[in-house]
């Protein structure tokens, strides 16, 4: 039941992965497989991840011929190539019996794994990890498990029984040489590889010389003169011994700091190792890349042994120069200052509106020339004023001049009599008088009025299109209308 449970709750694992990830994200992935002793619990679709993050999925977990677990996984492609030192490990990821399993790619020191047997790039065996499920530990507790143990500890507690403090001491004495036998035994298994060349190699050297006995003998002979020799200086050889120590003292500093180079320079060699192809091209490609370019240099130095008698007479050209940008650097710095000021205080855009406003203000024209219109402020209304005079107040689109508004309020009041009606209405057909100066300068010229246009002889002068002045309502209603058009 509790397999049943586990296997129904990765199953809904698995799909809110899915639904929360997409696809997987593994589009474009690579695909590996690792080799596991047991794959209990491991089903497809549940997570590959490197350093803790989600990388991939299971595809699927197959029975090989030798009874071993294969794991078809499926990540993504940036991870991409598994080495030799690549390792995989199966790991619990909840307490119902999920799992998930934590990989590592391996480093650049290692060879790239690849596929063999239609397989893909595989893990081997010795570089993955099975977990040992909690419900194995358990079982020991059960029977039959259980009355074998307690007979195998009953034989122990026979055979030791009364020999409690001799057994005490042989663990005791016997601790530090277990560890170190377990060191040994590691360094020589970490070194099974290099034993094994070495006595293949060992049996390839031996076999030549035995090959070559005579010479063996002979080099043995040699050695025996040399040993004499050096017995003979036996003195300088043992202060030379005796001084070694200190001198290993000594240099003790430099060996550190050396290792410590080799530890830092390793990556780089790796990576150089990996560069060394485009680097040998690159060192092919100058040879070719020097020769083209001698004759440009030729040419260089040609050009030089021109030009060197121009810089020799621009030298006092120089010194000059040199003089003057020393002594313009006060006339500089009050040039900046000014312009910095023109620039702040708007002085250039204004320059450049002065003309564009002028070209503005004479683009009329009439039947005569261009004109610049104006107009003639009398009276107190005309000076500069910060707030508004209700006797200067003025509404030029569409309104009415102070003195309107005053015979607008004065309507209601009883008029004197004789007085005369303001702003009489004309009769129809009569054309209504243009009010002040203002109104002489906009109504229309009379027939017969003024010069007639200048023309030269012979050459008709068309009559401009001037528009008319509307004759109706207030001057100053006039005078916008007329500008407005």
């Amino acid at each position: 039941m509790r397999r049943v449970a586990g296997i129904v709750g990765s199953l809904a694992a698995v799909a809110v992965g899915l639904a929360l990830t997409g696809a997987g994200g593994t589009s474009g992935g690579y695909r590996v497989d690792a080799i596991f002793d047991n794959a209990s619990f491991l089903i497809p679709g549940q997570d590959v991840k490197i350093a803790g993050a989600r990388v991939g999925a299971v595809k699927d977990v197959v029975l090989t011929s030798d009874r071993r677990a294969r794991v078809e996984m499926e990540i993504d492609g940036r991870f991409a190539p598994f080495r030799s030192d690549a390792d995989c490990t199966i790991q619990p990821q909840s307490l119902i019996g999920e799992r998930f399993i934590q990989c590592t790619p391996g480093t650049p020191r290692g060879a790239m794994l690849r596929g063999a047997g239609g397989h893909a790039p595989t893990v081997p065996l010795a570089n993955t990890h099975a977990p040992i499920d909690l419900d194995l530990v358990l079982s020991t507790f059960r029977l039959p498990y259980r009355e074998r143990l307690r007979i195998i500890f009953n034989e122990f507690g026979a055979g030791l029984a009364g020999r409690g403090g001799d057994l005490n001491d042989a663990i005791r004495r016997g601790n530090p040489a277990l560890q170190e036998t377990d060191r040994v035994l590691a360094i020589l298994d970490g070194d099974r590889a290099r034993l094994h060349d070495l006595i293949d190699s060992s049996q390839r050297v031996l076999s030549r010389l035995s090959a070559r006995r005579d010479r063996v003998a002979a080099f043995i002979s040699g050695g025996a003169g040399a040993a004499e020799a050096t017995a003979s200086r036996r003195a300088d050889l043992a202060r030379s011994v005796a001084e070694l120590p200190s001198a290993l003292d000594q240099s003790r500093p430099a060996f550190e700091q050396l290792a410590a180079f080799a530890r830092a320079a390793r990556p780089v060699l790796a990576e150089l190792g990996q560069a060394a192809p485009s680097l040998t091209r690159l060192s092919r490609d100058v040879g070719p890349v020097s020769d083209a370019g001698r004759p440009a240099l030729d040419r260089l130095g040609a050009a030089a042994g021109i030009g060197a008698p121009a810089l020799a007479a621009a030298a006092p050209v120089t010194a000059q120069l040199r003089q003057f940008t020393v002594k313009a650097l006060p006339t500089s710095d009050l040039l900046v200052a000014l312009l910095d000021n023109l620039r702040a205080r708007g002085v250039v855009e204004g320059l450049n509106e002065f003309p564009y406003q002028a070209a503005l203000s004479t683009a009329r024209f009439d039947r005569y020339s261009h004109i610049l219109p104006s107009q003639l402020m009398i009276g107190e209304c005309g000076n500069y004023a910060t707030t508004t005079l209700p006797e200067c107040d003025a509404h030029f689109a569409g309104g009415q001049t102070s003195a309107a508004r005053g015979a607008r309020r004065g309507r209601g009041r009883p008029r004197a009599s004789g007085a005369a009606a303001p702003n009489p209405t004309p009769a129809p057909g009569a054309q209504r008088p243009a009010a002040g100066a203002i109104g002489k300068l906009l109504a229309p010229p009379a027939s017969g009025d003024g010069p007639p246009p200048p023309a030269a002889a012979g050459v008709p002068v068309p009559a401009p299109n001037v528009p008319a002045a509307p004759s109706a309502g207030p001057a100053v209603k006039s005078l916008l209308d007329y500008l407005l058009r």
